[in-house]
């Protein structure tokens, strides 16, 4: 989905209801960007702001999923926390050390809940996305849905 569109449905009160409210300068640091703009909706009779993300951004979060990978990735290859912090545009918006930790242990934790459902894609696994990367922050955020037989 491109940042562009802006979804219609709202899922609160699931009328397609949304309209344009905007945009704002959000952060996302890794090693191409400082900041993006992100689409802003409104939904009028629910009186909820929805700010479009790109599956690449956590929610809540200032450094992309790509930056968490490499750190990650470098953190397997033996570094320590303090060595595996991927390098920003801006130098000195280094992630913390702790920061770092934490998405190690949150990448971990939604590998085995993944496993554990079955789900055994490598691409899956790998992608950078909340849901392959956050599993906890993906069900904070995405409505749980009923599916019909």
């Amino acid at each position: 989905m491109t940042l562009d569109l802006l979804p219609r449905r709202c899922p609160v009160c699931g009328n397609d209801t949304i309209i344009g409210h905007g945009r704002r300068l959000r952060q996302s640091h890794d090693a191409e960007r400082e900041c993006i703009w992100v689409r802003r909706g409104i939904c009028r009779p629910c009186k909820k702001t929805f700010t479009i993300l790109p599956d690449w951004l956590a929610p809540s979060g200032c450094y992309t999923l790509y930056c968490r990978q490499r750190a990650c990735e470098r953190i397997a290859a033996g570094e320590s926390a303090e060595q595996a912090a991927p390098h920003c545009k801006d130098p000195t918006r280094l992630p913390d050390p702790s920061s770092v930790r934490r998405w190690v242990q949150r990448r971990v934790l939604s590998v085995c809940c993944w496993v554990q459902a079955g789900v055994f894609g490598e691409h899956f696994l790998r992608a950078p996305t909340i849901l392959a990367w956050d599993l906890g922050a993906g069900c904070r955020i995405l409505p749980l849905e009923a599916s019909s037989p």
